[in-house]
């Protein structure tokens, strides 16, 4: 573990190996924990929205999902390299929640969305239990939503949608999910391709070169 400091954010490098330790630390405590994984896209938003930088500096474990970060970082290892670009922490992460039999709820800002992740995990890893998926609408009656979760009572919440609404939803219904792991995607982010949705690979090198741009100015 390594403490680094991106773009002002206070942060901390994990491997995949320490990161699954401490999930699978999680597993075995009662409070809801939360897992962010992160883009340059993201960072880049937090640095303006202090709210959004406090609520990922809180997070119990931050994941990169672009190499671009351990760039910032400065990590150089080939093998963090790899394990990023190839998603291997949440390959491993749902083989093992495979083996314990525990399920998985995946939450988007619309169903379909919702359902086109759960299908991206199960092409992660076909024997995972996926106990359903659900849409969050900020303007619908939350009690209901939480009710809802509840019932259903997975182990983990796999959600991908905006991070400034999971965190409004959370900030107000955190204390009454009951679940261990709500697990953060940003909108943009793919599980099977280690890849940025929505993103064309000229718009990609461009959000790259913005991302090392304000990097190296921080640093200076």
């Amino acid at each position: 573990m390594k403490n680094v400091n991106i773009l002002g954010i206070e942060l901390y490098e994990r491997d995949a190996r320490e990161a699954l330790f401490l999930t699978y630390r999680f597993l075995n405590e009662g409070a809801v924990h939360i897992i962010l994984y992160l883009t340059t896209s993201v960072l880049l938003e937090a640095v303006k929205d202090e709210p959004e930088k406090a609520w990922i500096e809180s997070a119990d474990l931050t994941l990169w999902s672009d190499t671009e970060i351990l760039k910032a970082a400065e990590i150089n290892s080939r093998r963090r390299y790899r394990e990023v670009q190839e998603r291997e922490y949440l390959k491993i992460f749902l083989k093992g929640i495979a083996n314990v039999h525990r399920s998985i709820l995946t939450i988007s800002d619309t169903e379909e969305h919702a359902e086109a992740l759960k299908y991206e995990l199960l092409e992660l890893q076909n024997s995972v239990t996926i106990a359903g998926t659900m849409a969050i609408d900020m303007e619908a009656d939350q009690e209901k939503v939480v009710n809802e979760i509840n019932m259903i009572a997975p182990t983990v919440i796999i959600t991908r949608m905006p991070f400034s609404m999971q965190r409004q939803w959370l900030e107000k219904c955190r204390p009454y999910i009951n679940t261990i792991i709500w697990m953060g995607l940003p909108e943009s982010f793919d599980c099977v391709e280690g890849k940025e949705m929505s993103i064309s690979k000229m718009g990609k090198r461009l959000l790259n070169l913005l991302f090392d741009r304000q990097v190296s100015k921080y640093k200076k």
